[in-house]
């Protein structure tokens, strides 16, 4: 045999050879990095399919009221707020600056970042936000907003009536570590009479009794200006009580204001905070412990006196028709459960995300399909 006729049988066999094909395992490799990067840029598509027409959600109060919605997350929405303009943040670049605010309606559960020119230095804000709304644990700068703004210490007061109040607690709906703050208008004054119109105490208890209504003297007369007393005085006789009593003590020796002579007779109201989680309500009254409470629990008459109101196995009683200014305060935390809308991020702006998963999920498709054929020779 020649070596042409070698030639051309090596030839012969290396034609009849099967192309080797490559391992397996980089069709896996690539099905499961391509796997990755779908999932992670689905939300830009999605964003992207959103349209040009923003989902109006209205105020953020009403947003709210009932919970924020699950279903908000890369939505292209328009949402009136209003913003808390004391507590901003900012990351700054050469060509922007982007400025993150809590919008006060909804606690720590929503933010806006709103880029600004480099150069703009001012604080004010409009109350209209259109943009992306994202879930604040899919945002990269969570962490960065969750140090600036936990660390701010934000606390604030939602006010309540008396109705909402028990509502609340017979759905137990208050939070763990929320306080509730109340006012309670008690139907007694406070009288305070000056200890340079007043020699002592006997003497203001004696210019008080003289008004022949029920009073308390406390022991405790802390004030160095003025005697404090508790009296139950008709609302019809304030303005002759408080004549008599400036005319019982000596006269005051100039026209300028002086705590220390006179007497002053004022409502006597008394405002309580109190853990949520020590409340209890029963029937048309509430009860909290009252031992670590400095405030005075009010007085009862006690025949022709009046005596502290007395607790009930420590606690204080008062009726919920008798409360004022009722708030419930909370520490702001953020949640990364929450929300960030990206003010001015338009959906159609995501259309190079949009090619890009097309072509991964085209070299994944590809790559699926190569398995599969590899599959079907070697069960065939």
């Amino acid at each position: 045999m020649t070596d042409q006729d070698q030639q051309a049988d090596a030839s012969q066999e290396a034609a009849a050879a099967p192309r080797r094909r490559r391992s397996p395992l980089i069709d896996v490799a690539v099905i499961l990095f391509g796997g990755y990067l779908l999932v992670s840029m689905f939300g830009d598509v999605r964003y992207f399919l959103q349209g040009t027409t923003p989902r109006d959600l209205g105020n953020a109060s009403t947003l709210v009221e009932n919970g924020l919605p699950s279903d908000l997350g890369e939505q292209y929405v328009t949402l009136r707020g209003t913003p808390d303009v004391q507590r901003t943040a900012r990351t700054k670049t050469a060509e922007k600056t982007v400025r993150y605010l809590r919008i006060i309606e909804g606690g720590g559960g929503l933010f806006a970042a709103i880029p600004v020119a480099a150069a703009d230095t001012s604080n004010q804000f409009e109350g209209e936000f259109t943009g992306r709304m994202r879930r604040l644990q899919n945002v990269r700068m969570l962490p960065w907003i969750e140090d600036y703004f936990n660390g701010e210490r934000i606390a604030e007061t939602r006010d309540l009536t008396p109705d909402q109040l028990r509502a609340a607690l017979e759905k137990k709906s208050l939070k763990e570590g929320e306080q509730v703050s109340f006012s309670v208008h008690q139907p007694d004054v406070r009288i305070q009479l000056g200890r340079s119109s007043f020699t002592d105490l006997a003497a203001a208890v004696a210019a008080v009794e003289a008004l022949g209504v029920p009073f308390h003297a406390p022991a405790d007369q802390p004030s160095a200006a003025f005697y404090t007393l508790f009296a139950r005085v008709p609302a019809d006789q304030l303005a002759t009580a408080q004549t008599t009593l400036v005319a019982a003590g000596a006269p005051q020796p100039s026209d300028k204001p002086d705590p220390r002579y006179g007497a002053l007779v004022v409502p006597f109201t008394t405002t309580y905070l109190v853990p949520a989680r020590d409340l209890e309500l029963s029937g048309a009254s509430i009860s909290f412990p009252h031992a670590d409470n400095t405030t005075s629990p009010g007085f009862v008459l006690d025949g022709t006196k009046l005596a502290p109101r007395p607790l009930e196995d420590g606690r204080l009683r008062i009726q919920l028709a008798d409360l004022r200014a009722i708030g419930v305060v909370r520490s702001v935390r953020v949640d990364p459960q929450g929300y960030i809308i990206l003010v001015d991020e338009h959906p159609l702006e995501q259309w190079p995300a949009l090619a890009l998963w097309l072509v991964v999920l085209g070299v994944v498709g590809w790559n699926i399909t190569s398995l599969a054929l590899l599959w079907r020779r070697r069960t065939a």
